[in-house]
C-alpha cells in the first residue's frame, strides 16, 4: 500500500499542471451554458435552430430530446459537446498512457523495478490516479452548474438534476481511463498507447454516432461505451441501471487484463 501512495503521488506531480487548466476551462464552459440557458433570446433562438437542424447534427450533439427544447436542455447540451468529452478525454487518455508505457520507453520502469514494488501497485496507482483526476474534472463541470444556476437561477432548472449527469460522465471516461491503462499494459511507448487509446475512443464516438443517423448499423449500437451516456435522459428520467453496469463491466474487466499483462510483459 506505501508503494501504491508513493506512485500515486508521482502521478500527481506529472498531471496536476495540466489538470488545471483542463479543471478550469470545463468549469467555465458549463457555467456558460447556464448563462446561455438564461437568457430568453437566446435560449428562443437555440430552440429554433435546435429544432431546424438536421437530425445528424442533433446526433453529434446526443441530443434526443431537442423537439421542444427548454432551458433545462440547454444546459444538458453542455454535457453532450464535444467540448466537455474532450476535456475528460484528454486526462482518460494522458494519464494512463504515461503511467505504463511512458515509464517504460522513458527508462523511469527499470529503476522502479529495481525496488521491492508489485506491478500490481503500478496499475493500481495509474487507475487510483485516473480516477481521481476525471473525479476532479467532473466535479468542476457540476461546480461550474451549480454557481451558475445558484448566482443566476433559471426558472424550471435545478442543479441537482445534473448532478447524476456528472457522475454518469465521470464513468464514461473512467471506464475509458481503465481502457487506456490496459493499453498501456501492452506497450513500450506512451506514443503507442495514445495512439490506440485515442483511435479506440474515437472508433466507438464514430460508431455512435454513425448508428444513431444510418439504421443499417443501429444493431451496432450497443457495442459503443458512448450509447451509454445519454445526459438529456438522465436529466429527464434519472440514470438507469444498464447505463451503469455496461461501463463499470468493461472498465473492470480491463483492470483485470491490465494486471494479467502487466505481470507477465517484459520491462
Amino acid at each position: 500500500m506505501n508503494s501504491v501512495r508513493v506512485l500515486l503521488r508521482h502521478h500527481v506531480r506529472l498531471h496536476r499542471m495540466p489538470l488545471v487548466p483542463l479543471a478550469l476551462g470545463l468549469a467555465a464552459f458549463e457555467w456558460i451554458m447556464t448563462v446561455v440557458a438564461g437568457e430568453p433570446s437566446v435560449s428562443r433562438f437555440l430552440t429554433s435552430a435546435l429544432n431546424a437542424a438536421p437530425p445528424q447534427f442533433l446526433a453529434l450533439l446526443n441530443q434526443e430530446l431537442v423537439s421542444g427544447i427548454s432551458a433545462q436542455g440547454i444546459v444538458g447540451v453542455g454535457y453532450a459537446h464535444p467540448f466537455a468529452l474532450l476535456m475528460m478525454a484528454v486526462i482518460a487518455v494522458r494519464v494512463p498512457s504515461a503511467a505504463l508505457a511512458g515509464e517504460i520507453g522513458r527508462r523511469t520502469m527499470d529503476l522502479m523495478a529495481a525496488r521491492p514494488v508489485l506491478r500490481v501497485a503500478h496499475v493500481t496507482a495509474a487507475l487510483a490516479a485516473v480516477l481521481a483526476g476525471l473525479a476532479i474534472l467532473a466535479v468542476a463541470g457540476y461546480t461550474g452548474t451549480l454557481v451558475g444556476l445558484v448566482v443566476r437561477p433559471v426558472e424550471g432548472v435545478s442543479a441537482l438534476r445534473y448532478a447524476p449527469v456528472a457522475v454518469q460522465l465521470w464513468l464514461l471516461f473512467a471506464c475509458w481511463g481503465a481502457i487506456g491503462i490496459a493499453v498501456s499494459a501492452f506497450c513500450r511507448e506512451a506514443g503507442q498507447a495514445i495512439a490506440w487509446t485515442s483511435g479506440l475512443m474515437a472508433g466507438s464516438y464514430v460508431l455512435d454516432y454513425a448508428a444513431r443517423v444510418w439504421p443499417t448499423l443501429a444493431p451496432l449500437r450497443p457495442f459503443s461505451l458512448f450509447r451509454y451516456y445519454e445526459p438529456q435522459r438522465v436529466v429527464s428520467a434519472g440514470l438507469a441501471l444498464h447505463d451503469l453496469m455496461v461501463p463499470t463491466a468493461v472498465g473492470a474487466a480491463a483492470i483485470l487484463l491490465a494486471f494479467v499483462v502487466f505481470a507477465r510483459r517484459d520491462l
